[in-house]
């Protein structure tokens, strides 16, 4: 029988699973308390979450909110990233961290209703960040309306230099 400290876990932990954009499982196996204060301190600077909970909590929380696809990859040591913002962010500071010690190993990632698996989850780290892509998408439609806009305005100017050529030469 869950204890309530259990059960206030479970429903805190719940609640945040529903509200994250992407939840990466990590293997965190090596690791030794001084970076594990650094990664935190890099994760909480961009609204991520990095939480060591037991399996049986997690799987129970996760379950409470429909989320059974990660059952699997619930086994041995696990911790969890939550990503509040940008779901690919995550993907990024782990990938960085890993570029100097390679300990953080991700299991999965739950992300917008899809599990990835570990291989799927390391190019999540290659794209680049949601407003980049939104400013390249921007730049994509503008592109052609310019085009247009200076046309049209080529346009009218050449059909006002005609006019006034014509004027110049009745005048004359």
């Amino acid at each position: 029988m869950p204890t309530q400290e259990k059960t206030a876990i479970i429903e805190e932990y719940a609640e945040k699973f529903k509200q994250a954009k992407s939840v990466y499982l990590t293997d965190y196996t090596g690791i030794d308390v001084i970076t594990v204060t650094e990664l935190r301190k890099r994760f909480r600077d961009e609204n991520v979450e990095y939480k060591v909970l037991k399996n049986r909590l997690a799987k129970r929380s996760l379950n409470s909110v429909g989320i059974s696809d990660l059952d699997p990859y619930l086994q041995g040591v696990t911790s969890f990233v939550i990503g509040y913002d940008d779901p690919v962010t995550p993907a990024k500071i782990i990938k960085e961290f890993n570029k100097k010690k390679e300990r953080l190993k991700i299991k999965a990632v739950f992300l917008e209703g899809q599990v990835l698996d570990a291989a799927e989850a390391a190019k999540l780290a290659d794209l680049p960040s949601r407003e980049v892509l939104l400013s390249q998408f921007v730049g994509l439609l503008q592109a052609p309306l310019t085009k247009l806009a200076g046309t049209l305005q080529a346009s009218m100017q050449k059909f006002v230099r005609t006019l006034d050529a014509l004027k110049d030469t009745k005048n004359n």
